[in-house]
């Protein structure tokens, strides 16, 4: 297999990686992906089901198609069927809906800290979706 690559994309590897194995890099990357679909089409093969919670920010039930991929401390998470994931917390019935997992992993304002994804549904969720997950040490 022949892979292609931009000649400026080619040259910034060349400059920035010098000798680097990018045939290793590419294999890598490659695994990732695979892993990532693999586990994204076991969770979407077991289909969904309405989910409905309660939401106090909005002061009222919601529902959704979505599929529990996690459960730690008192929060759920669920993948729906567009790719977004969204975090249900049962004791303060808070729901927070990220777009994807990149969104998921990214600071967001306006979310108390009490409805982020603890670390322990953080790990679940990237397994459950074939995600990398390293925790962030403030040390």
């Amino acid at each position: 297999m022949t892979i292609y690559l931009p000649d400026d994309l080619a040259a910034e590897i060349k400059e920035e990686l010098g000798d680097t194995n990018i045939s290793a890099i590419c294999q890598t990357v490659l695994r990732d992906e695979l892993s990532r679909r693999k586990a994204r089409a076991e969770v979407t093969a077991k289909g969904f089901e309405r989910i409905e919670v309660p939401d106090d920010k909005k002061g009222r039930d919601v529902a959704f198609q979505g599929r529990r991929i996690a459960a730690a401390d008192d929060q759920e998470a669920y993948l729906t069927p567009k790719g977004a994931i969204v975090v249900v917390g049962a004791s303060d019935n808070t729901m927070v809906v990220f777009d994807d997992w990149d969104d998921l992993t990214e600071p967001v304002q306006g979310i108390a800290i009490s409805q982020w994804p603890t670390e322990d549904l953080m790990v679940q969720i990237a397994d459950a979706l074939g995600k990398k997950y390293t925790e962030e040490l403030d040390i």
